[in-house]
């Protein structure tokens, strides 16, 4: 005989209780009676009712009590085999970037992945399971399915990419997809992250398969190329950062290229755990700055990172205004920056002007009467003027906060510790956030603010920056920022940009056609024609977009620290947890527990016709 619910033998503790119970029915009562004449003949045995002399009800009662805790222990025969009943997986396979890690000839991707089809392969017939590729997002590759072979098709098919992963966010789906069934459900992980590192949660609810211990990677950790808005190629330089991620020195090659043509080459050697910037500059060429490790390690995806050298492109500046102090400055501000020009107008030639197809129109100290159609940035907008309302004028106002979101507020702290002469006071449109800000009392003023308005970007000072200056040592925070005004007024060309992988990129520019894209595999994918066009970056390379003759190409750079530690522990022993769900069923024949609460059923009703006859009498 045995037992599936052991647990259910703690109610024999209400035996006790019974006994109490009994004991307290049966207690003597104290009676006054005038005499006790008559009582001298009552039996000893009913003068002593408070002794335990158990009666024909009381073991009714207790075989009652015996047959229901007997039925929540659900008893079988040793005898009598289990039966097996159906079973759901859940399995998540590890596709992060540092599963490419090679561990002797394999990867460590190939060896989780080996495990998890052996798994499927030794499924019964009426087993369903789960695969979930773990990766910058957690995608279900398979739903529960008990065709086991397409499980295995799918499986096969499955490739790492070159992100991070989130296992909570990973395991709390996989948790939620077995909570749903109504039958055992076992998760299990395959992934190189040891079973200590994750969450005690997760470790208790979910079989984890270590792959991985090697710590062989030297890594490209970051690729960063300095150059202004304004600067040439010869006057941007790059930085290049190489780790050394083993616990043993390494050593290799560096090399960087520019649109093909090699520009320098250097070996070193590293300490353990030890890191080194490569310097380079004075660029003869714009283009693709490519930085590549010639070493023999583990872990390719970190050995290649690209950059942009951008080329120089003239930003024409429109300037509207009347003669002022200011216009001589903005004169001295293009002479010293390369490839920034000021065309200074007064206002009757602004139409004349502007049909030269200028990429920023600034007014200043004004606005226009038809609207500029092209960029615009506003400084200190006249009392009087349809597009600013201005409430009132201020003098001496400090400046208190700043937008460090915006990218026009890049570089720009510290702030000038002065206050500003004359700011306008005016109501922030709808479309603009507020870059520069003071206050008064409980109301914020507004300094500077940019937006989006009528599709096309503006741009709004509210102080005046010719009483300010823009040269001179206490007054480069207000050129900084006008040069950032107009940087962002008129961006660099979209065809090429640089992020890192898992980020996601929206190009929202291209022509209303349908759009083809190359990946760094050189697979072909095609999106539809209309709105922007989202690309998800997953693997390092280059991607290349084209939609009706417009080309755009995007580069993705694997720059991740945790990734790139791949030295794991030795590995630890898998832990083994039970499956959630309910428990195996004994085969062959009905269960025990339902003949036992049909037999206290008819015990009850015997139980309570003796216990009605003992009170009639």
């Amino acid at each position: 005989m045995g037992l599936l619910n052991p647990a259910a033998l703690l109610f024999t503790t209400l035996y006790a209780v019974l006994v109490l119970l009994y004991l307290w029915e049966r207690r003597r009562r104290r009676v006054e009676v005038p005499s006790l004449l008559l009582w001298q003949v009552v039996p000893e045995e009913i003068v002593r009712a408070n002794r335990f002399r158990p009666d024909f009800l009381f073991l009714l009662q207790l075989l009652l009590l015996t047959l229901l805790i007997a039925g929540l222990a659900q008893p079988y025969l040793r005898g009598t085999a289990l039966a097996r009943q159906p079973m759901r997986y859940v399995y998540i396979l590890d596709g992060s970037a540092s599963m490419q890690a090679r561990e002797g000839r394999r990867t460590r991707f190939e060896e989780a992945r080996d495990a998890l089809r052996r798994r499927l392969e030794a499924l019964a017939d009426d087993d369903e399971a789960m695969i979930i590729l773990a990766a910058n997002r957690p995608r279900v590759v398979a739903a529960f399915s008990r065709d086991h072979a397409a499980l295995v098709e799918r499986l096969r098919k499955l490739t790492p990419v070159d992100t991070s992963t989130n296992l909570d966010v990973v395991f709390a789906v996989a948790r939620g997809a077995a909570m749903r069934g109504d039958r055992p459900t076992r998760i299990e992980a395959f992934t190189d992250a040891p079973a200590s590192e994750l969450d005690p949660n997760w470790r208790a609810s979910a079989h984890i398969v270590q792959v991985g211990e090697t710590d062989d990677n030297l890594a490209i950790e970051g690729l960063e190329i300095t150059q202004g808005r304004f600067q040439d190629p010869r006057d941007a330089h790059a930085q290049v950062v190489v780790r050394n991620f083993a616990h043993r020195e390494s050593h290799g090659f560096l090399t960087l290229a520019i649109e093909g043509r090699v520009i320098s080459r250097r070996g070193f050697s590293l300490p353990p755990r030890d890191a080194r910037a490569f310097l380079v500059g004075d660029f003869e060429q714009p283009g693709v700055l490519r930085a590549d490790l010639e070493v023999d390690d583990a872990l390719a995806a970190d050995n290649h990172a690209s950059g942009w050298v951008r080329p120089p492109r003239p930003l024409r500046v429109l300037v509207v205004s009347d003669a002022s102090p200011l216009l001589n400055e903005l004169a001295a501000v293009a002479n010293a920056t390369p490839n920034l020009e000021f065309e200074l107008v007064q206002p009757v030639d602004y139409h004349r002007a502007l049909s030269a197809n200028p990429d920023v129109v600034l007014f200043h100290h004004l606005t226009p009467d038809t609207d500029p159609e092209r960029p615009a940035l506003y400084l200190y907008p006249p009392t009087e003027n349809p597009m600013f309302p201005v409430r009132s004028e201020a003098s001496e106002v400090s400046i208190l906060g700043w937008n460090e979101q915006h990218a026009v507020m890049r570089g720009l702290s510290p702030l000038p510790p002065f206050p500003l002469a004359r700011v306008q006071i005016l109501d922030v449109p709808p479309w603009g956030e507020v870059l520069l800000s003071s206050r008064s009392g409980d109301r914020e003023i507004p300094l500077a603010f940019a937006g989006l308005r009528n599709g096309r970007r503006t741009a709004c000072i509210a102080f005046d920056l010719q009483r300010e200056h823009l040269v001179g040592a206490d007054s480069v925070p207000f050129l900084l920022l006008l040069l950032n005004l107009l940087d962002w007024l008129a961006p660099e060309d979209a065809s090429v940009a640089v992020l890192t992988t898992g980020a996601v990129h929206t190009l929202d520019r291209l022509p209303a056609h349908p759009r083809r894209v190359i990946d760094p595999h050189g697979v072909t994918s095609s999106f539809p024609a209309n709105g922007p066009l989202t690309i998800e970056a997953v693997d390092a390379g280059e991607y290349e977009i084209e939609a009706d003759g417009t080309r755009a190409r995007l580069f993705a750079n694997f720059f991740d620290v945790a990734e790139s530690d791949i030295g794991r522990p030795m590995k630890e022993p898998a832990n083994s947890v039970p499956p959630l769900g309910g428990a195996q069923r004994p085969a062959g024949g009905a269960p025990l527990s339902p003949w036992l609460y049909a037999l206290a059923a008819g015990l009850f009703v015997v139980e309570w016709l003796v216990a009605a006859r003992h009170q009639s009498q």
